[in-house]
C-alpha cells in the first residue's frame, strides 16, 4: 500500500510517501528552526501559521511531480502536540483525502517515532521490543509485544531530555535548537570529562532531568561569577559534561528495562536519538540488536506517520473524515 504521511505536531512540517511501510518514495521536511531561533524556543501561534504555507508548498510539489495519483491513503498526526499545529495538518489531510477520494486516518505521533525504525531497514526487528523514545517533549520506555500492543514502562517525571538540551543551550546563548549545538560542541571537548550528577530514581524506570538542568545551570553560573565569562573551550567541556550525564541516565534505565524484560530487539527513536554521543554509546553497550533510525528519520517527519499507519493496519478502519486533534494523546491510545 502506498501511503501519504503528514506530520505537524510541533514546528516541523513533514510530508512523505511510503510504500508497504518501508520503501521511502518521497520525503520532505520544512523546518521552522530559523524562524523560532530568535525567540529561543517555539511560539505555538507562529508555528501553526507557518504550517499553512509549508503544507501548501509541499503538496504542490507532489502535484508537480505527479505523485498524488499513486497515493492510496492519507495518514496524519492527530496528537500529541500543539493544538494549532495539529489542526492545520489534520484539516489539510482531510481536504486532500476528500479531493482524491481516498481514506484518511489519524495516527499517534509517538507510535510514528517508534515505527520510523522500519523505514529503509533491512534488519528483521523481532518482538518483544524495548523502545526508548527520547525527544523534545517526551522521554519514555515502552515494551512492544506487537505493532499495536504497547506498554508504557517508564517516563520522565519532569523535563524531557530534549527539553533540557534546549534550556541549557539557551542559558549559554548557543541558540536554538539546543540538541545539535550541544552535540557539535561536545565533540570538540578536549577533556571529555563528566562531573555533573546522573539522576537515578531507584527501583523505577522513570527518568528525571530537572535536577541535572538545575545543576548544570548553577555550574555555568559559578564559572561566570568566578571568571566573568565563558571561554570557548569551557563551553565545549560543559557541553560534553552535560550531554554525557543525560546519555548515562538514558543508558542506565534502558539497561534496567532490557535486563528485566529480555527483549529480542531494542529501538531508540525520537529527535534526541540523532545525538551522535547517544548513538555511539548505545551501540557500544548492548548485545541485543539495536535499531536506530537514520538521523533524518529521528526528527519529526511524515514518513514515520505513514509507517505507523501501515504496521498498525490503520486503513482497515473506516476513513476518518470527522477526525479531531488530541494534543494530550497518550502512547497507548492508537
Amino acid at each position: 500500500m502506498i501511503i501519504l504521511g503528514m506530520e505537524s505536531s510541533c514546528d516541523d512540517t513533514g510530508i512523505a510517501i511510503l510504500e508497504n511501510g518501508t520503501n521511502l518514495i518521497h520525503n520532505k521536511i520544512d523546518s521552522q528552526a530559523e524562524i523560532h531561533s530568535s525567540f529561543g524556543g517555539i511560539v505555538p501561534e507562529v508555528a501553526a501559521r507557518q504550517h499553512i504555507s509549508s503544507f501548501g508548498n509541499l503538496i504542490q510539489e507532489l502535484k508537480d511531480k505527479n505523485l498524488l495519483n499513486e497515493i492510496e491513503g492519507v495518514a496524519v498526526t492527530k496528537g500529541p502536540g500543539l493544538a494549532g499545529s495539529l489542526l492545520v495538518g489534520v484539516n489539510y489531510a482531510k481536504s486532500l483525502a476528500y479531493s482524491l477520494d481516498i481514506p484518511v486516518i489519524g495516527v499517534n505521533h509517538l507510535s510514528g517515532h517508534i515505527h520510523a525504525a522500519w523505514i529503509n531497514n533491512k534488519v528483521t526487528i523481532k518482538f518483544p521490543i524495548i523502545a526508548l523514545l527520547v525527544s523534545g517533549g517526551h522521554t519514555e520506555l515502552i515494551l512492544m509485544k506487537s505493532h499495536k500492543e504497547k506498554i508504557l514502562l517508564g517516563q520522565t517525571r519532569d523535563d524531557a531530555a530534549g527539553e533540557v538540551f534546549d534550556k541549557v543551550a539557551r542559558y549559554m546563548d548557543l541558540g536554538y535548537p539546543g540538541g545539535p549545538l550541544i552535540d557539535n560542541n561536545a565533540k570538540l571537548s578536549k577533556t571529555k570529562k563528566r562531573t555533573l550528577p546522573v539522576t537515578n530514581i531507584k527501583d523505577s524506570l522513570d527518568f528525571s532531568f530537572s535536577g541535572l538542568k538545575t545543576s548544570t545551570i548553577k555550574y555555568i553560573s559559578d564559572i561566570i561569577d568566578e571568571y566573568g565569562d565563558l571561554e570557548d573551550h569551557t563551553i565545549k567541556d560543559i557541553c560534553y559534561n552535560f550531554q554525557d550525564a543525560v546519555v548515562q541516565q538514558l543508558l542506565n534505565k534502558l539497561m534496567f528495562a532490557v535486563d528485566t524484560y529480555k527483549p529480542q530487539s531494542i529501538i531508540v527513536c525520537g529527535g534526541v536519538a540523532a545525538n551522535s554521543h547517544l548513538r555511539f554509546r548505545i551501540n557500544d553497550t548492548f548485545k541485543t540488536p539495536v535499531i536506530i533510525p537514520s538521523p533524518s528519520l529521528c526528527t519529526d517527519n511524515g514518513a514515520m506517520i505513514a509507517a505507523a499507519a501501515y504496521y498498525e493496519n490503520s486503513f482497515q478502519k473506516k476513513s476518518e473524515l470527522d477526525l479531531d486533534v488530541y494534543p494530550s494523546l497518550k502512547l497507548e491510545q492508537i
